[in-house]
């Protein structure tokens, strides 16, 4: 079977430390193309995995007969996404996939009709500890046993890991004129998001689309929708936040996100029941293959019975490629669609909408 001709689209940290270099070891895929705004940054990767197709603009990769499928790997999407689908070619987005639910119904539709597969990169959806965890957040679900949800990051800056495990290339060439016109169409959206909101509460919303979006999304694959957001309360700095969802049956959900120490982190989900606890706690998504670990607590009797479980040392994000060449090959909906970014974009709008000064 012919590999699926990629073009990458954005050529930064994630990049390369993760989506390159998988598809280069990957039977399924073929790196038929490179893209960055800077032009140096292009030539460097497009030599390194030996790509001769290497441009700065988006538009010259998506009219090339030679790519299937592109990933688009910027940090603002929406004009990539929707110019591809309109290309014909199949999408893998990274998170967050939109800053407004307005941006989203602009891509959706652009999707709708074009016959493309389109997949979020939400990787912790395809990690095996966190699966292992979800089927038992079910479990207690479907026992009634839930009574709290609490949904924990403190999130980092990386940077001491990454430049000590990883050598990344950058450069400084990207025209100004990109720059301002790519930050002027970011903070429109949020303006479309949340308004004329504080530049305190605007960062939350920042903190919410760049890193909650993951927690965000693995709530709702371990337990649904919420049934609203019934209050959020945000530090006047921007970098902390706690918001309390109705889980209904008087359940909650506490979720608190933070931005922290430089080179440390703490992110976890966990579901306290009467009979049960179960805790799944993700590792630094940098160092690669590292397991997510499962927690269990249990009663039998008055006895208390802990686990332990390291379901496996695959990479979520090798897995989550494998997903999307999956789709491709058998018109499949992704796991993590454009519906779920919907869906997650509402609920993260709301979050910030649940703050009262």
């Amino acid at each position: 079977m012919k590999p699926i001709r990629v073009g990458v689209i954005g050529l930064g940290m994630v990049a390369q430390i993760m989506h390159l270099p998988y598809l280069k070891e990957m039977e399924e895929f073929e790196i038929a193309g490179v893209c960055d705004a800077s032009a140096l940054l292009a030539e460097k990767v497009g030599g390194f995995y030996g790509v001769d197709f290497r441009c700065t603009d988006y538009r010259k990769l998506l009219k090339s007969n030679r790519v299937d499928a592109v990933l688009v790997l910027t940090f603002y999407h929406s004009d990539i996404a929707a110019a591809a689908a309109a290309a014909g070619k199949h999408i893998f987005c990274e998170k967050p996939v939109a800053f407004s639910v307005r941006e989203i119904d602009e891509i959706a539709r652009a999707v709708d009709g074009a016959g493309v597969v389109f997949m979020i990169g939400y990787m912790k959806r395809f990690d095996e500890g966190y699966i292992a965890g979800q089927k038992l957040f079910k479990k207690m679900s479907a026992d009634s046993d839930v009574r709290l949800i609490r949904v924990h990051d403190a999130c980092f800056q990386n940077d001491l890991v990454i430049r000590s495990m990883y050598k990344l290339w950058k450069y400084d060439d990207v025209p100004p004129r990109v720059i301002r016109e790519t930050s002027a169409k970011m903070e429109r959206r949020i303006t479309e998001a949340v308004g004329s909101a504080p530049k305190f509460v605007r960062q939350a919303y920042r903190l919410l689309l760049e890193t909650g979006s993951h927690d965000v999304n693995v709530l709702r694959g371990a337990f649904g929708e919420p049934r609203r957001v019934l209050s959020t309360e945000i530090l006047p700095r921007g970098n902390w936040f706690v918001s309390v969802l109705d889980y209904g049956d008087e359940v909650r959900c506490v979720l608190d996100i933070a931005r922290t120490a430089r080179n440390w982190g703490d992110e976890v989900i966990t579901a306290y029941g009467m009979s049960s606890t179960v805790s799944v706690e993700f590792p630094n998504p940098f160092h690669k293959n590292a397991p997510t670990v499962v927690e269990t607590t249990d009663m039998d009797g008055d006895a208390v019975i802990r686990r332990r479980i390291e379901a496996s040392h695959s990479e979520a994000f090798r897995n989550e490629l494998h997903h999307f060449a999956e789709c491709i090959r058998k018109g499949r909906q992704p796991l993590t669609s454009l519906q779920e970014g919907l869906q997650d974009t509402r609920l993260m709008v709301n979050i910030i909408k649940g703050f009262k000064k």
